[in-house]
Formats: C-alpha cells, structure tokens, sequence
C-alpha cells in the first residue's frame, strides 16, 4: 500500500460543498469501479478468487480513507457551525446575568 501523508488546508465556507461534492463523487466513482471488475465465479475455491479478494480489500481499504478523509471535513464544518450558532444564541445564563 502506498504511502500516505496527512496535509491540511483551507478552503471558502461557501466553497465546502462543492469540494465536499467533488470528493464523495470520487469515492463512489471507486466503489463503482470495483463493483463492475468484481466478477461472478463459479468456484469459490480458486487461486484467481483470493488475488481478486486482495484486490477488492486493497481498494475497499482506499476507499475507506477518502470517507474518512470526508467525515473529518463534514465534521469540521458541522463543529465550525454549532460554534456560530452558540456565540449566536446567548446561553440561559448569560441571559440571566444581563438582565441582573
């Protein structure tokens, strides 16, 4: 498996989505790659089916890592948001103490 290195940059809020878009549409690009090389076999017990299980597991382990890549991202934005929302909404107690 090739190595990989874990790098970070910015982005636009307003740019999120379509960065987000582009990405998953590339992991489901992946999945439907390896769905249509995947074939039907009529024997379980053979040498050819174990390479295409390595295969198929290199590449689900792939895919695996760009999901988790997106999750990190969405996850991201949603904590950027609720962080807005809450300096936003003044909490029961500072409302309170305003008022004292």
């Amino acid at each position: 498996m090739p190595q990989r290195v874990n790098i970070q940059y910015s982005v636009e809020v307003d740019t999120l989505q379509e960065t987000v878009d582009y990405l998953y549409d590339k992991v489901l690009k992946r999945v439907s790659i390896l769905e249509q090389s995947m074939v039907e076999t009529s024997s379980f017990l053979d040498v050819a089916l174990i390479d295409e299980i390595d295969e198929a597991r290199l590449e689900l382990a792939q895919i695996d890592i760009q999901l988790a890549d997106l999750d990190r991202i969405v996850k991201g934005y949603v904590s950027l948001k609720s962080g807005v929302i809450e300096e936003q909404e003044p909490s029961d107690e500072n409302v309170a103490a305003e008022q004292s």
